[in-house]
């Protein structure tokens, strides 16, 4: 037996932690940092009290509070600049994923030349950046524990996934109260999100003993908890084992990979401008019933996971257990179907040719053609 497996930084987890940025961040020898958020986390109030946690410690801050879904590389660069300008020691990201993964983008171009784009793919960043404390409000992408950020190239109009060594955080403060006040919908899409990771990373190609044994946990998790936190946004509860669940999806597909599902995603993404939460949803259980033949197996335990009664059911039969467990999750979130957002069916030949060349495709259990992608997006409707 032999694998590769790995995290990129340290994780402090549990109510309350993200109080001690300031203590940590002085720790590491800040005297400047560069604050990243978007201005719906802004507007809730959740970085000033961040913010006086660095300055309690009396670490100077430079805020850059615009970042965009899916970043664009041209925010990206611009952060850089200011970051650059202000000769931060230390970069704080405090956000979902999408400011998670620009601040990942900015500490890269903090002491490697620009543009981002030199940096697809992986192991193409040759010098490490500054500290890089991550914050999650949502419990979602799992960017906090990662070694990927992914940058939307706005002059090809795709996502760019830029991966591996120097890209992810130092440090991960995973606070559950940080996503107490998530409206029901980005709970829903978020949590989503980090129960694909888990799904693909459980099922993918480069799957290995850790990695099956945190995304069964994490399917457990989220599976579980992911209704209740929609319901009830201030269960402590849920809400920590929504957290959790996420963290371990993030620990997991960081060594095993993804899937066809978010190589279908990142194209709607780019070109329709679908949340991302939202397009892994809505392809999910597509996927997952393209890829059972490949995978019954480990279908059958996706189901058990998910507390679907599979005894004495085939591994065909446990398999389409799993897809409708999944099915009916979206459901109760409320998820919609592509043409309820909108979504024009001419846009699906881009959108299978670039899922075709994502490279989360390379490690899907089942390799697909144009024909079935277009066919997944066609049952997605």
């Amino acid at each position: 037996m032999e694998f590769a497996f790995g995290i990129p930084g340290f994780v402090r987890f549990g109510p309350g932690i993200s109080a001690k940025l300031g203590e940590l961040a002085a720790g590491m020898g800040a005297k400047t940092a560069f604050v990243l958020s978007d201005p719906g986390v802004k507007a809730a109030g959740l970085v000033d009290a961040l913010l006086g946690s660095l300055q309690a410690a009396g670490i100077d801050m430079v805020e850059y509070d615009q970042v965009k879904a899916n970043p664009p590389d041209v925010q990206v660069e611009e952060a850089a600049q200011l970051a650059r300008a202000t000769n931060a020691d230390v970069v704080v990201a405090i956000g979902g994923g999408s400011t998670i993964d620009c601040a990942k983008a900015v500490n890269i171009l903090l002491t490697n030349p620009s543009p981002i784009r030199l940096y697809e793919g992986f192991d193409r960043v040759k010098h490490p950046g500054r500290p890089l404390i991550a914050i999650p409000t949502t419990s979602g992408t799992a960017s906090e524990v990662t070694t990927v950020s992914v940058v939307t190239d706005t002059e090809r109009t795709r996502k760019m996934v830029i991966g591996g060594q120097f890209v992810g955080p130092t440090l991960a403060l995973a606070d559950p109260l940080l996503t107490v006040g998530l409206p029901p919908t980005i709970t829903a899409s978020t949590g989503m999100d980090a129960l694909t990771h888990a799904i693909e990373a459980y099922v993918s190609r480069a799957a290995m003993v850790p990695t099956d044994a945190l995304a069964l946990k994490a399917i457990e998790l989220i599976s579980q908890n992911l209704v209740r936190a929609f319901e009830h946004g201030d269960d402590i509860e849920a809400r920590s084992s929504m957290g959790l669940g996420s963290m371990m999806a993030g620990f997991a597909f960081n060594s095993a990979a993804l899937g066809l599902a978010h190589s279908i995603a990142h194209p709607l993404g780019a070109h329709c401008h679908l949340a991302h939460g939202v397009a892994n949803a809505i392809v999910l259980p597509e996927v997952m019933a393209f890829n059972a033949p490949a995978a019954s197996g480990k279908f059958r335990c996706i189901a058990n996971a998910m507390g679907c009664n599979v005894h004495g059911l085939s591994d065909a039969g446990a398999a389409q257990a799993a897809v409708d467990a999944v099915r009916a999750l979206n459901r109760a979130l409320q998820i919609p179907t592509l043409s309820a957002c909108g979504i024009d069916r001419d846009v699906f030949e881009r959108v299978a040719r670039d899922a075709l060349e994502e490279v989360s495709t390379r490690f899907n259990p089942r390799s697909p053609t144009r024909q079935d992608v277009l066919a997944i997006l066609d049952q997605a409707y």
